[in-house]
């Protein structure tokens, strides 16, 4: 008696440090997201599940990553979670706007692809993790094309139908696929200006003729195939191509160039908020294998919690599976953010001027 009377003693104080240790749940965490399908998956998927499993309200701030605010807002900063793409989350880290992400804290981080693991790394230190990802190469208008592009060259060959859109130069985006061509032009990665030498020519002579419209944002990019039939040709994820059939009733299509799709990912890092154990918390549940499905199920984005199981309706459709993940080209953005706001003028100077 007195041994199982001991047990229970050890027992009610284990539950009691539990629950010490645990911190006091905020009335509400907020988080950014980007407007549209992302912020109605995020809303249909993730926030009720965190909500009815924590009691804690999730806020959504519909905004591109608002990076001068934090830095602004310092050590009280309005968002607990900072969503952004890969470029604005390691810029969010260099200006010091993010704490480091205690690994221990996210049950789900072993399940992460392994090709995604040193994603949002530095010198060893955590300060994002990788939450979606989708493949980033060339969508097209069916209809136009008698045989599917092929190259990221395709966007400035003779043969291609009609005019191009493109995105502005951005390191998401555009700048992106112009060092992917800088690379297959002279063999190693960009690190210079004048790297970009010839193909900024390219846009000069060839992109220029064909160039409908340097789109403002991705929703521009989705409207212009609507708004103007002779849209053939433009950069974008996997699954806006997918979405973009599916709402206008389109014959869009993607291909991965023969030079490789990139990936292009969304990641969470935690700010300077007074509300860090719970910020881990919500990302946690972003990793969730359940999470992970639903939200691919949403919005076509890939699931990043390698034991995510899909239903065969989406092969083709999303790219998944360890090796297959692997292939898609991880960008040196070291190498092209550094100079991305530079080669943006002087890509903008040869197709506008």
């Amino acid at each position: 008696m007195a041994m199982l009377a001991s047990a229970l003693a050890v027992s009610a104080s284990g539950i009691s440090l539990a629950a010490a240790q645990e911190p006091a749940k905020p009335k509400s965490l907020t988080v950014n997201a980007f407007s549209g399908v992302y912020e109605a998956c995020i809303r249909k998927t993730l926030v009720p599940t965190f909500e009815s499993a924590t009691g804690i309200k999730v806020n959504l701030v519909t905004t591109q990553p608002p990076l001068a605010k934090l830095q602004a807002q310092g050590d009280n900063p309005d968002l607990d979670v900072f969503v952004a793409g890969q470029s604005d989350m390691k810029a969010a880290h260099d200006f010091g706007v993010l704490t480091n992400i205690d690994p221990t804290k996210l049950t789900n981080l072993p399940d992460l692809y392994k090709s995604l693991v040193n994603i949002g790394t530095d010198e060893g230190k955590r300060y994002s993790v990788v939450f979606t990802y989708n493949p980033t190469g060339l969508i097209y208008n069916g209809d136009l094309w008698k045989t599917p592009p092929g190259s990221w060259f395709d966007l400035t060959a003779d043969s291609t139908p009609s005019i191009v859109n493109v995105r502005m130069p951005d390191t998401q985006n555009t700048v992106a696929w112009l060092a992917i061509m800088a690379k297959s032009v002279n063999g190693d990665w960009p690190t210079k200006l004048s790297d970009y030498d010839k193909v900024v020519e390219l846009m000069r002579t060839k992109l220029k003729p064909k160039l409908g419209t340097v789109l403002p944002s991705a929703g521009a990019m989705q409207s212009s195939f609507v708004d103007d039939p002779r849209s053939s040709l433009t950069v974008g994820p996997q699954n806006v191509a997918i979405a973009m059939a599916k709402r206008y009733r389109l014959n869009i299509k993607w291909a991965a160039p023969k030079e490789g799709s990139y990936i292009l990912t969304t990641e969470a890092g935690v700010t300077k908020t007074k509300n860090n154990y719970w910020a881990h918390k919500l990302i946690d549940s972003m990793l969730d294998k359940s999470n992970q499905k639903a939200f691919a199920e949403c919005g076509y984005y890939g699931p990043v919690n390698a034991s995510t199981q899909l239903s065969p309706s989406f092969d083709g459709q999303i790219t998944q599976g360890e090796e297959n993940v692997a292939k898609i080209m991880q960008l040196p953005w070291q190498k092209i953010t550094p100079i991305s706001s530079e080669l943006g003028k002087a890509f903008l100077a040869a197709v506008e001027n």
